[in-house]
């Protein structure tokens, strides 16, 4: 199942601030060891400085396996809404088997 995640955080806990530097080096360097232990393959991971967002596409089995991906210390330090997904290819043929 594909997943989509968005987590905006605020400019006081920006990941750029000196003082979160080194947390945000540690969960870039460990996210592939991460993705494998939880279960979830990563199709992309995207920023947006500007306007302080993070974005994942996502593969996982389970919306538990996509959690245990994000955090912490993603999930602490912003706000995040994450969707399960479909392809257009998909949503359609769900429409016609109904």
């Amino acid at each position: 199942m594909l997943f989509i995640a968005t987590l905006d955080h605020t400019p006081d806990n920006c990941w750029a601030r000196p003082e979160n530097e080194e947390k945000a080096r540690e969960w870039i360097a460990g996210m592939d060891r991460t993705a494998e232990q939880a279960g979830v393959e990563v199709h992309g991971s995207y920023v947006t400085p500007n306007e302080h967002r993070f974005y994942f596409v996502l593969e996982a089995d389970t919306f538990e396996a996509v959690t245990a991906f994000l955090g912490p210390p993603l999930l602490h330090d912003h706000d995040a809404h994450v969707a399960p997904v479909l392809t257009f290819g998909e949503a359609e043929r769900t429409l016609l088997e109904e």
